[in-house]
This record gives C-alpha cells, structure tokens and sequence, in this order.
C-alpha cells in the first residue's frame, strides 16, 4: 500500500478579525486567517466575487450621491478648493468597502487652518499601538505590508489633532465591539459567502476548460513505473486532453492484449448541479442580507423572487428603506468625520450635506403623479434630506443636553 496517498481536503473557518497588539513592531497588523491579511481578503472579496462587488459599488455611489455641499454660500468656493470631489467618491468608496477611510489633512505653515484634504488609501495604514496614550498618536504608510522593503520604507505620519506638523492623518471609522484600532465593514458576516462566489466561479471556468468532462479516474494497466515517468505521463495526459482548445479530442492506446488496455472509471456525484445551484443562490441571498440591499433590482441584481416585473411603487419603498436604513447611517458617519476636521481646522458653520441621487425609474415616476419634472423631483427630495437631517429633537423645556456620540477619531474613548 506504499502508493496510496490520503489526500487532505482544503478546510474553511469562520472568520475571526485580530487586532495583534502582541508584536514586536510599533504598529498593530490586522488579520483574519494570517497575521496582516484583512485589508487584503477584504479586496479579494470585493475583485472575486459578483454580487459582493455590485452591493459595495452600488451602496458608494449611494453614499456620495452627487457630491459633498454646504449650505453656507461664504463656504462653498473654500469647500471646492479643500475636498475635491474625486478626493470625496474615494473616502465615501473606502468607507463602505473597507469600514475604514482616512484623509491626509494639509495645514498652512501657522497650523492654524487645513487647506487641503486628500484621499489616503486605507488598506495601506496601520496604526501606532497607544503605549500609555489615551488615543492614536501616529499612523505608518506603506505601499504593500506584505513586502518587507515596502515596510522598511514606511512612512511615519501624525494623526490628526496630536502635532503641529504640515502633514497629519484622519482616520474615519465607526465603532465595532471589541476592536479600537480599526473598524469592521458592514458586511464581514457575508466574507466566506463572497468568497464561495469566487470558489463557484474557479469551478465552472474549470469544467469548461476540461470540455465538462466528468471527474474520471484513469488505470494504466501494464505496470507501475518509476516516479519520473509518471510525472511525465501525466503531464502529457494533461496537456492533450484538458484546456477548451482540446474539447472534443479522442484518444488512441496501443497494448500487448487486452489485459493491459488502461480502463476509465466516472467517479460520479448525484444531482451536482442542482448542489452548485443552491450553493450560488445561497451565497447572494446571504450577501445582499449583509449589505441591508431592500431589493436587488435596485443595483441591477435580477433574482428568481425579484424579476424586471416589479412595480414602481414597490422600487420607490425600497429605494425609501435602503436611503433611511443604509445609506443615510454612512453619510451621517462620513459627514460628521469631515466637519470635525474642518472645524477643528479653522473653518466654522459648515453646514455639510450629500446631495442624494434617485434611480430614474422612480423620479420618472414621482415626475409623472405630481406633474414636476424629474430635476424638481430630485431637488425636492435632497431638500426633504437636508430638513430631515437638521430636525433635533427637544428633550424638555430646560434644553437638557443629548447624550454626545463618539468621535469619530475615538479620542475620548479611554479618558
């Protein structure tokens, strides 16, 4: 029995995210299955897989509507000048697939007001470990953490609000139990089924470079030979009779007698397609739960529960619930991250708001019953956002103080 070989399947986890203060470096890795490899799956996820990759889009441009505005016309030239709007779609882009975004904050030579806000790839931060510090000091650039010349090279810049250098870093996140450094994305409980979409992919693109030939077990009968010869004979076997360009090819075997004819044994698995099936509908069923998607149909995403027949009232509902439940919770978060740091920086009444964007179905619609034009449709319905957005409510008469949110920054969260 020295030729059989026990072959140990591949074996997924659930994924556990680390926050890896333990090292000996000064900066704290993130990672999922290796020790700094969550900024990277988290791309994979989205390159890989479908419909991972059309919720993230879809949401971003949601997030970002038509732009970053303020109401306040003294503001407004300053407003273009600091954030461009290409700087703007890449932080509210990070926001969403990352759960993390930062922006590299410009000072004049006083320190005293930002001129300029720019987009910092996320995925290529690490955090300062806070030592005894109540809050992130500093925050290290490289190009690629997984290349040690790349890490050797890192650059070492202050967060923002900690220095009084030209350069600082400000780091947006939301808050995820049990993690500080970095926050999560909204859809991390979805990880494995992205990652099954890109397994199911790797499947069919294989079965069609085999000609969908079944999984077959191959006897050559006339004697076991050397190791080094049956590399070779397997390589040819391979290189003759897999790949699309050879579907269709037959084979020729010259033996003594018929004894040592090799033989072809199907190794055949009931109802495999129908597994396959059920495994990709699984998979995006459980990945636009993740991402709260109201209704596929919205990112152009066609299901068997939702065809192109659904009404318009119907899409304007669930384009209403995903605007309040989903998108309005990270304007809210990229809005308030961006007016602390302006504030912070010398700019005062702000006033920041998204202009929303509306899919035209649905303006066409609501153009068509109220008799407006699908541009006064939009207007009325960024201007309803704004007063929905400015509404506080009143505690009692006294003007008793709201409990405050956490910064963004998180720089009060161990005082």
């Amino acid at each position: 029995m020295n030729d059989l070989k026990v072959v140990n399947l591949s074996r997924h986890e659930i994924p556990v995210i680390t926050e890896d203060v333990k090292t000996r470096q000064s900066w704290v890795p993130v990672g999922i299955y290796d020790n700094d490899d969550f900024f990277y799956l988290i791309e994979e996820a989205y390159n890989t897989s479908t419909t991972n990759a059309a919720c993230v889009e879809g949401i971003a441009d949601l997030i970002y509507g038509e732009g970053i505005f303020t109401n306040n016309p003294e503001f407004e030239d300053n407003l273009n000048k600091i954030l461009s709007k290409n700087d703007g779609r890449k932080v509210a882009f990070d926001l969403k697939l990352f759960g993390n975004a930062a922006l590299q904050v410009v000072w004049n030579d006083a320190h005293t007001q930002i001129l300029r806000l720019y987009h910092v790839p996320v995925q290529k931060l690490r955090a300062e470990k806070l030592y005894d510090n109540l809050s992130i000091q500093n925050y290290y650039y490289a190009t690629d953490w997984n290349d040690h010349k790349s890490v050797r090279n890192k650059k070492k810049l202050p967060a923002f609000g900690t220095s009084n250098e030209k350069v600082e870093i400000a780091y947006i996140k939301g808050y995820t139990p049990g993690k500080y450094y970095y926050s999560l994305p909204d859809w991390i409980s979805a990880l494995q089924f992205a990652a099954s979409e890109a397994e199911l992919s790797n499947l069919h693109l294989n079965n069609i470079e085999n000609g969908f030939l079944p999984l077959i077990a191959i006897n050559l009968n006339n004697g076991v030979p050397p190791i080094e010869e049956r590399d070779i004979i397997e390589d040819q076997i391979v290189s003759k009779f897999t790949g699309t360009r050879n579907a269709g090819r037959f084979m020729i075997t010259f033996n003594d007698s018929a004894d040592n004819k090799p033989t072809f044994d199907a190794i055949q698995t009931e109802n495999l397609h129908e597994k396959y099936q059920y495994v990709a509908k699984y998979a995006q069923d459980r990945i636009l739960v993740a991402h709260r998607i109201t209704s596929p149909l919205l990112f152009g995403i066609r299901t068997e529960i939702n065809g192109f027949s659904s009404n318009a009232d119907e899409m304007a509902m669930a384009f209403s619930i995903l605007q309040s439940m989903t998108i309005v919770p990270f304007q809210n978060l990229l809005l308030g991250s961006i007016e602390e740091v302006l504030e912070r920086g010398g700019w005062n009444n702000t006033d920041l708001y998204v202009e929303q964007i509306m899919p035209l179905s649905i303006a066409s619609k609501q153009a068509e019953e109220s008799g407006q034009t699908i541009e006064q449709v939009e207007d009325t319905a960024n201007e309803q956002s704004q007063v929905d957005d400015s509404e506080t409510p009143v505690v009692n008469a006294e003007k008793e103080s709201l409990p405050k949110m956490s910064s963004p920054f998180f720089k009060n969260d161990y005082e």
